[in-house]
């Protein structure tokens, strides 16, 4: 496993507290009643210390418990490739398995939109970005500028350019950023134990130049679902975490830093001193016990009109909690929902057994806080809550209002629920403090459960939609029997007026297209399903599609995109295959995809249009070889709507459509492979 752990530690004296801790049993870990930050640095060390002075207390039941659920384990038959594969993901490393080879978009400068976010006016990092008349897109440690001229003949490959300058760089090159004619380029650096920033510009003729690069000292960000940066009101804001529960003391402090890189020197790179994000005094105290502490950091970074070599200046707000974390970026805050340790599971089942009764639930609820921290002044306010968000997709924040769609489970229960039990929870703005009270049991109104294990959701237009199936799996059903499942539709002004409805196949997918919901599935082995949810007066399912033949392949948001009108009619599309072994939507799966496109009409009527499919086997220019970053963890196959034409971002190659007689029929093919006349190699 291999992480950043702070250099923290030192033989200080214990400053007094400005605020008494919680009183607390020798077993558990300290907290603090108000939000505020640690007086010193000897402080947050003797916190540190009492935390695992708490660890060793509870050693003898933890290793009990870990050591049975260590034989209750069943091995992985060797004909399931996919058994495991929860694996993959080490502490937020990322690990690649053996046999792996190397609803409201926001316009760029040029008014066009081409990525699917979550919330309007909040960019999301992406591997697709558009600058003018330039796609520029990220594969393999590089980037690509593709100008796509006036029409399909004028498609051409401008430049491309290395992001990493060695090649034998320890680094993986996720998401991009665009903000006027500046690229900003984010990765994880294994080799500087950091995140790493590049910055680009691009020219008027489409050619990079780079400008700067940056390290900013964190554990790998990576997460399988939600995206580590977003771009609001021209500032970057990234979340990076810090594990500090392997701290020890006795060595020299080293607290995270922004440094800028100089040069490339023979066994490590030379940098500026660089600017310190915090120290321990700068660090804001638990309001939850936890055994297992991570300083969770959002920063603010301008990148207005930075002159090239400038520092990037951020401004940092690091909060002590359980590592267990959801955020989510609105236009005026960001959100960090903090769950319970399963480092604490032993203690709570020791507490009491079981209980499933419904007058249990809320106090049986996994306690969590709610963090609300400003992206203007880094003020963090929070509120006690129960249960955790299934994923980011569960957060919405509105002017006046925070509203999370929360799963509520008991973990004293042995079995796991086969229908995952829901609350929609409410709460004004005003409901956070810097002194955090208890969000009461009336904020989290009682839902119907997905009708299954997991479950797909997303705000729109006014809703809550989800959606599940019977397990973890994103294969279509093995029985070759039909399968529905149920949706679930809550109107956000009064969520115990919940709609569940039975849909035509079990839910992989939920997102928002205009004034309706889009959700896919499967309800045999054949062909993907695609229906369309119109939320429009009483929610109902207008139509169903089906691909024949065709498997969804990319998990993430960004896979899917569309281009709706007022009414909710338009074109939209999703990476697919036609290989069932595909299905599974793997994150580490770097083989590309086709891209399907339907279009959906004022009624709600889907229209299958056909696809746009991938030659880079053949295409591909043979000298081309992939040296960093050469596993796709955040996909690689995209539909693209631009200038009111249609692209598929495949793997390596940058298709354009035409939809004609109600099919779309190539028009024009850019293999990022090639090299072209204007295209420079630069390091």
């Amino acid at each position: 496993m291999r992480r950043w752990i702070g250099l923290l530690g030192a033989a200080v004296a214990v400053a007094c507290a400005s605020t008494t801790p919680i009183e607390r049993a020798p077993d558990d870990a300290p907290s603090w009643p108000t939000l505020a930050r640690f007086v010193s640095e000897s402080e947050f060390l003797q916190y540190v210390e009492a935390t695992a002075e708490a660890r060793r207390a509870r050693g003898a039941s933890q290793d009990s418990y870990w050591k049975q659920n260590e034989s209750d384990a069943q091995p992985c038959p060797p004909d399931d490739p996919d058994c495991g594969m929860d694996e993959v993901m080490v502490t937020g490393s990322r690990v690649a398995r053996p046999h792996v080879s190397a609803a409201s978009p926001i316009a760029t400068v040029s008014g066009e939109t081409i990525t699917n976010v979550q919330t309007a006016g909040v960019d999301e990092g992406d591997i697709v970005k558009m600058i003018g008349r330039f796609l520029i897109v990220l594969q393999d440690g590089r980037l690509f500028s593709v100008d796509t001229g006036a029409s399909s003949e004028d498609l051409a490959l401008v430049d491309r350019i290395d992001i990493y300058r060695r090649n034998d760089a320890d680094a993986w090159y996720d998401e991009i950023l665009v903000h006027e004619n500046r690229i900003l380029v984010t990765g994880f650096s294994y080799g500087e134990n950091a995140t790493e920033f590049s910055v680009f510009s691009l020219g008027e003729d489409g050619r990079f130049t780079r400008e700067s690069v940056y390290y900013l000292s964190s554990d790998d960000y990576y997460d399988t679902e939600n995206y580590a940066t977003r771009l609001v009101n021209g500032n970057l804001v990234i979340y990076t975490p810090l594990d500090v529960s392997g701290l020890s003391r006795g060595q020299r402090i080293q607290w995270p830093l922004v440094r800028r890189w100089l040069r490339d020197g023979e066994f490590e790179a030379e940098m500026t001193r660089g600017q310190r994000l915090f120290d321990g005094s700068d660090i804001y105290r638990p309001i939850q016990p936890t055994l297992e502490p991570t300083v969770h950091t959002i920063s603010v970074c301008p990148l207005g009109s930075s002159r090239p070599g400038d520092e990037l200046n951020c401004r940092s707000t690091a909060i002590t909690g359980p590592r267990r974390r959801e955020f989510y970026v609105s236009n005026d805050h960001v959100y960090l929902w903090l769950g319970s340790d399963e480092y604490d599971y032993p203690r709570r089942m020791d507490g009491g057994g079981c209980d499933t009764k419904p007058e249990a639930a809320f106090t049986r609820a996994n306690e969590a806080a709610l963090f609300q921290i400003s992206l203007d002044s880094g003020q963090p306010m929070a509120l006690f809550v129960r249960g955790q968000p299934y994923d980011q997709m569960s957060l919405e924040a509105t002017d006046s209002a925070f509203h999370a769609l929360a799963v509520w489970l008991d973990e004293r229960c042995d079995d796991y629920p086969e229908d995952l039990p829901l609350r929609f929870f409410s709460t004004p703005l005003t409901a956070f403090s810097v002194r955090p009270h208890a969000a009461p049991e009336a904020h989290f109104t009682p839902l119907p459960g997905p009708g299954g294990r997991a479950l797909e959701n997303r705000f729109a237009v006014g809703y809550l939609v989800y959606g599940g199936r019977n397990n973890w799996s994103s294969y279509p059903p093995q029985d070759r029997e039909d399968l529905s499942a149920r949706v679930v539709a809550v109107p956000i002004e009064t969520p115990s007026a919940a709609m569940a409805l039975e849909a035509p196949h079990n839910i992989i997918r939920v997102e928002s297209i205009g004034v309706r919901a889009v959700l896919t599935g499967y309800r045999n082995a054949d062909s993907l399903s695609v229906s369309v949810l119109d939320l429009q007066g009483l929610p109902r399912f207008t139509a169903t599609a089906e691909l024949a033949g065709r498997y969804e392949s990319e998990g993430r948001s960004h896979a899917f995109n569309a281009a709706p009108d007022e009414h909710g009619s338009g074109l939209m599309g999703l990476p697919t295959v036609q290989a069932e072994r595909r299905a599974g939507r793997w994150w580490w799966n770097s083989e590309s995809s086709d891209v399907s496109f339907l279009s959906v009409d004022r009624a709600g009527a889907i229209t299958t249009l056909g696809e746009l499919t991938s030659d880079a086997a053949e295409n591909s220019d043979p000298s081309y070889v992939c040296e960093v970053s050469c596993i796709d963890w955040y996909g690689n196959s995209r539909p693209i709507f631009a200038h009111n034409r249609v692209f598929a971002l495949s793997g390596t190659e940058l298709i354009e459509g035409r939809v004609a007689g109600g099919r779309i029929g190539e028009t024009g093919r850019v293999n990022l492979t090639a090299r072209s006349s204007r295209q420079t190699k630069a390091h």
